[in-house]
Formats: C-alpha cells, sequence, structure tokens
C-alpha cells in the first residue's frame, strides 16, 4: 500500500465563528460601510473636522476591529494590547469617537441574507485631517507584511513542515491559518480555523507553527510599522491507494 498526500492551497472567504453566527470576513467585494471604504473615510474627516477634534501626533495609528451586525449596528472587538492603545491613545480616542458617531454601517450579505460580519480599518488621523484629500482610502498606502524569502519561501517552508503532521493526523478537507504578524515583525494570536477536534493536533500545529516564527518585514503605513492580520488558507487530502 502506498500513502500518497496531496497539499493544496485554496482561498475561503466565508470561514463562520459558530458560537456568533458571524462572519469572520466580509465576502469579496463588499465593504462594511455603505459607499465603501473611500466614503467612509470622506465621512469620519467631516465629523472629525466639524467637531474640531484636535489632530494626533504624526506618527499616532491605530487599527480597530469591529464587527458590523445583521442589523447594521457596530460593536468593537476588544483589544487587549494596551501598550499599544497607550502609545496611541490619541488616535484611539478618536476612532472611538467616529464608531460611535457614524451611522452607514453596512451588513454582510450572502445570498440574499444579512449576515454580521467582523472586519477592520486602519484610522490615521493625520491623513483624516489636515493631510485629507478627496478620494482617501487608507488602503493605498499600505506595504503589506513580508515573509524573509517572500511568498513562494513561506509556502515551501509551510509545506515542509506541516505535510507530515496533516498525514500522521489524517486531516482532510479546508481549513484556515489566522494570526497576526505585529509593528515588530512578530507573530502573534495565531488560531486555527474551523477548529480541530484533536487536542494533541492542536498542540503539535502550535509547536511546528513555533518554527515558522521568523521576524517578517511588518507591513507600513506610510512608512509607519503597523500589525496586519495574515489569514493562510489550506486545503489537506489524504488518500490511500492500492497497488
Amino acid at each position: 500500500m502506498k500513502f500518497l498526500f496531496f497539499f493544496l492551497l485554496t482561498i475561503s472567504s466565508q470561514i463562520f465563528y459558530a458560537q456568533m453566527n458571524v462572519l469572520e470576513e466580509y465576502p469579496k467585494n463588499q465593504y462594511f460601510y455603505e459607499g465603501g471604504a473611500v466614503e467612509f473615510y470622506k465621512q469620519a474627516h467631516d465629523y472629525l473636522t466639524h467637531n474640531k477634534f484636535k489632530e494626533c501626533g504624526e506618527k499616532e495609528i491605530y487599527q480597530p476591529r469591529i464587527i458590523i451586525t445583521k442589523d447594521g449596528t457596530v460593536k468593537k472587538v476588544k483589544d487587549n494590547d494596551t501598550a499599544n492603545i497607550g502609545k496611541n491613545k490619541c488616535a484611539f480616542d478618536l476612532s472611538m469617537e467616529v464608531l460611535k458617531n457614524l451611522k452607514q454601517w453596512k451588513a454582510a450579505d450572502v445570498k440574499g441574507v444579512k449576515m454580521g460580519a467582523i472586519t477592520e480599518f486602519i484610522f490615521y488621523p493625520k491623513d483624516l485631517m489636515s493631510n485629507y484629500k478627496p478620494g482617501y482610502n487608507a488602503s493605498d498606502f499600505v506595504i503589506y507584511a513580508q515573509y524573509p524569502g517572500g511568498n513562494k519561501k513561506l509556502n515551501s517552508d509551510f509545506h515542509d513542515n506541516f505535510m507530515t503532521l496533516f498525514a500522521d493526523y489524517q486531516i482532510n478537507g479546508a481549513l484556515s491559518l489566522e494570526f497576526y504578524v505585529n509593528d515588530k515583525g512578530e507573530i502573534t494570536n495565531p488560531r486555527i480555523y474551523p477548529e480541530i477536534g484533536n487536542q494533541n493536533f492542536n498542540i503539535n500545529f502550535m509547536r511546528t507553527l513555533s518554527r515558522l516564527k521568523k521576524v517578517w518585514k511588518p507591513a507600513l503605513y506610510s512608512n509607519i510599522p503597523i500589525k496586519q492580520k495574515i489569514v493562510y488558507p489550506m486545503e489537506f487530502s489524504v488518500n490511500f491507494i492500492q497497488r
């Protein structure tokens, strides 16, 4: 009997938090605000300048993580990185004002059904206030995090490290690894979803991941290092073929 293992990368955009009944992220080509990113940032600019909020220092930046419910209301996901909040307190406070006072939040749509969804955005007060220009979208100014050696090297290292583990536990199907690369280039908050119900597999998966915890080149917004969420989708198929 010969053992054949096939490893494929796939793209998956609709993973659910089952307990919360919300999407892990918005479906492709959907945005969390009516009118899209440009309209969101325009209304944030209008609100901040109309109410004459004091602008933050040029290094202050914050990235709120939020849930837009199926009813179109916004809820902030708790941020446990108190050091980052403290370092960017002005940007944090202004982003909370925007979350409380803008109104056109938009639920995700899945085949005509409104769903809650998780999202996040970059909030850089300098570009929303004195530097603001019509058509502004923060994503246009981001250089994304890079694995040492690039994506091809990441795929190769991931395959070489995890192939045997998935074969040993006979894991089949699609799942995703999510983690953040923080502003120092370190991997933080890794998790697998959907969850695998084998605790030994989960322990060994995280132990194996530790071997990939190289220092990345962090994402940059206008030359300011920022955190970036990485979602690494996978599909494993383990087949036994009788020769």
